[in-house]
């Protein structure tokens, strides 16, 4: 990652959460688990980052486990949140919407031990959005560039319909469950969609954005031809 950018892995919970250099601060691009925040905050500590730096608040989506202590984050920081539109009423519920169904077999066995084990309720504190939040609709070219960060955000449905990606100038793409890199069997899918046909357009569109390294909200950094390797084997339609 360039040096303006600074990756955050929460321990002890499965999402990647990713610090972005601001012109007056830092935006952050998704939470954790509602559990998460105490970890979250070790994290800022080892890097040196001070809580207070944290002036955005970008969710790529609403699912629990990237929206589950946003609440808490606002509460503390007052930070200004930015969400697709379609989030609004799940955060507003602190529930998870468009879950969808498992992506094969192995991906509803691995969930269904996975909740078990961790007890996961699927809820989180509910987040209500000041008239200073900012709701995209679509694709957006300017928000970013007007915090001072070089870069557009792109919406990204397939997994949800709420999904957003983060793409830089400089070829780092943010994709949230747009993309995962956890397990060999998926290829990147997510293991959980509604729609596959819009991953794989979601897919094609973070290609055609200039991405050269994505960076998933589950599973490590990987070159963008993998993506393209994959959008051929499952859907070269969208070539």
């Amino acid at each position: 990652m360039t040096s303006e950018n600074v990756s955050l892995t929460l321990k002890t919970d499965p999402t990647n959460c990713y610090l972005l250099k601001s012109q007056d601060g830092r935006l952050l691009i998704d939470t954790s688990l509602p559990t998460g925040f105490i970890h979250f905050i070790r994290e800022l500590k080892t890097i040196k980052v001070d809580l207070s730096e944290i002036k955005y608040l970008l969710l790529t989506h609403s699912h629990d486990d990237h929206a589950g202590f946003a609440a808490e984050l606002k509460d503390k920081t007052n930070c200004r949140i930015i969400v697709h539109k379609n989030s609004i009423e799940a955060l507003k519920n602190g529930c998870n919407k468009n879950v969808g169904r498992y992506l094969n077999k192995p991906a509803s066995i691995f969930m269904s031990l996975y909740s078990w084990v961790k007890r996961r309720s699927w809820g989180y504190s509910p987040v209500t959005l000041d008239d200073d939040d900012i709701v995209v609709a679509d694709d957006d070219d300017d928000i970013l560039r007007t915090l001072g960060i070089e870069g557009r955000i792109i919406y990204t449905p397939g997994h949800t319909d709420d999904s957003l990606s983060v793409i830089l100038t400089n070829g780092d793409a943010f994709v949230g469950d747009a993309c995962m890199n956890i397990f060999g069997f998926l290829h990147y899918r997510p293991i959980v969609l509604y729609d596959s046909d819009l991953v794989f357009e979601s897919w094609r569109r973070i290609i055609e954005s200039g991405a050269k390294t994505i960076y998933p909200a589950h599973g490590k950094p990987f070159a963008v031809e993998g993506l393209i390797r994959c959008l051929k084997r499952y859907a070269p339609a969208h070539i």
